[in-house]
Formats: C-alpha cells, sequence, structure tokens
C-alpha cells in the first residue's frame, strides 16, 4: 500500500506515478495547510491602560488538486474518465479522504469550488489530466468513525442492577464506583468534534449529562422507534425521520476537545428491554 494516497467519489488515487491514476507533484496543495482564519479585536481598558482583545474564527479548508489518469485507450479515457470528472461538480460531497501515515481522514461535505478542469493530453489522447479546488466549510479532518452502545435497561448481577456497557460493567480504578450509565468518549486528535445520539426505546423520557452540561428528551421513545440527537443535524431531534424537537428542553451541545476524554451519564425514566443509547464519534480530528 502506498504511503499517501487520494480518494474522491470512490476513486483512489496513488501518491507516485503509477501508470493508471497518481497526484501530480504538488497536487494535494492545501492539505496540510491550517484552516482559513479570520480576526476581529477591539481595545480594552483595564488598570494597564488598553490592550487588545482578539477573537480568532476559523473559517473552511481549500484543497487544490492536480491529477493524472492514464487510461488503456483514448475511448474509455473519453468514455468513462473525462465525463466522470467533469460530472464532479455537481456532487455535494465528493467523499474526499487523504491517506497517509498509515490512517484515513476525510472531510465533510467536500465541493468543487468552480469548475473542474478536464484536459486530454494533445498527442497521448489517452491521458487526462484533472486539475479543480476542492472546498469544505468544515476544516476539520476526521479519523475513522466508530460507535459503541450502552443499555437502557439493568441486568442483573450477583443482587444489583446496572446497565451495560458494551456487555460490560464499567468500574473506575479508585476506591469509588462510576455510576450505573456513564460513558467517555476520548478524541486523540487536535480539533474538537461533536457526537451523535442514538435512542432506541421503549422508554419515557431521558437526560444524558456530561459536567454541568445536560440534554434533556421529556418525551416517550417507543420499541422499534429511533430517536437521533445531534448539532450536525442542527441541534434537532428527529425521532424516525420526524422533527420532535418540541421534547427537548434542554440542549448543552458541548464537544470533545482534542487530546481529552468526556464522560456522560445517562439517565433514562422507566426503561424497558430493548431500549439503548448508542453513540458515534471519531477515531480523532485534526486541524
Amino acid at each position: 500500500m502506498s504511503d499517501l494516497m487520494l480518494d474522491i467519489d470512490g476513486v483512489r488515487f496513488d501518491g507516485m506515478p503509477n501508470g493508471l491514476r497518481w497526484i501530480a507533484k504538488d497536487g494535494l496543495d492545501g492539505w496540510w495547510d491550517s484552516a482559513e482564519t479570520t480576526e476581529e479585536s477591539e481595545l480594552l481598558g483595564d488598570d494597564d491602560g488598553e490592550h487588545e482583545d482578539v477573537d480568532v474564527f476559523v473559517g473552511g479548508r481549500r484543497v487544490n488538486l492536480d491529477l493524472w489518469v492514464e487510461s488503456s485507450s483514448s475511448d474509455w479515457a473519453e468514455k468513462y474518465v473525462r465525463r466522470w470528472a467533469s460530472a464532479l461538480s455537481k456532487k455535494r460531497d465528493l467523499r474526499f479522504r487523504v491517506f497517509h501515515a498509515g490512517e484515513w481522514l476525510s472531510l465533510r461535505n467536500a465541493r468543487i469550488r468552480g469548475k473542474a478542469t478536464v484536459m486530454p493530453q494533445r498527442f497521448a489522447m489517452n491521458r487526462t489530466r484533472i486539475q479543480m479546488t476542492v472546498r469544505s466549510a468544515d476544516p476539520r479532518k476526521y479519523g475513522a468513525p466508530d460507535h459503541a452502545s450502552i443499555d437502557a435497561t439493568a441486568s442483573v448481577s450477583g443482587g444489583l442492577e446496572f446497565p451495560l456497557m458494551d456487555g460490560s460493567l464499567d468500574f473506575s480504578t479508585g476506591d469509588d464506583v462510576d455510576f450505573p450509565g456513564v460513558f467517555r468518549i476520548e478524541n486523540p486528535g487536535t480539533a474538537p468534534f461533536f457526537p451523535w445520539f442514538r435512542v432506541t426505546g421503549p422508554m419515557d423520557r431521558f437526560t444524558i449529562t456530561t459536567e454541568t452540561h445536560v440534554i434533556e428528551y421529556d418525551g416517550p421513545v417507543e420499541a422499534n422507534e429511533e430517536l437521533i440527537l445531534s448539532p450536525h443535524i442542527g441541534g434537532r431531534a428527529l425521532l424516525d425521520g420526524v422533527d420532535v424537537s418540541h421534547n427537548m428542553t434542554r440542549a448543552d451541545w458541548v464537544p470533545v476537545d482534542g487530546g481529552t476524554t468526556r464522560g456522560y451519564l445517562l439517565t433514562p425514566e422507566n426503561p424497558r428491554a430493548g431500549a439503548q443509547l448508542t453513540y458515534e464519534f471519531w477515531r480523532g480530528t485534526y486541524w
């Protein structure tokens, strides 16, 4: 496996010329850059005089691609390669990801800015050069997606009842015992991310607490129903695709910062067999 690869719309390009599909020299410009930033500042007064207070706002990410494709024939290049490249500008999500340093990192909802320039080579018509600028409003690079589940109902063990997390009880290493329903999400990256929560019933209502922040849903989730909670969908609550955000009485969305682990507590009311919380996250996000 090459130590550098690009995957765009399901088509893979190698980091070195391989006689098939490859990235040109400097053909991944912008991938390793920092996110675009802007600043707003104001002068504040204090006992020592005026000082400048600066707010830094993080913008999107822009990657300039320069790609080569060598086809088996000029007909194949025209019918498949060039028509594929020309159609990329209509894609709302290019499924853009890069493999380097042993892992795939992806951009969310990356799209072409402007147009894709498609250039057949005049004296080698089976060769095509493709240039485009890809932009993502979210500058973060996301690691592999992952998920875990915690049962909202209790499991009897030695006469005691505790919810299960991935099939086992979760106890701390010190003298104190973690509360039942506790789970943790780790972010080994450098940029913050927000997890998704999927709740299946039956239960009457529930809260998800982290430190002093609370997500409270004051409504039932029946058996075979799925409730999705996430700031990635505008902070709404969707029950089998129907917006039920009016049932959210509190929604304190806080990120899992880079290089940290955040703990959560699920508190369901009257959960029955089959009730469960699944939380979805990424194995690190990076600037």
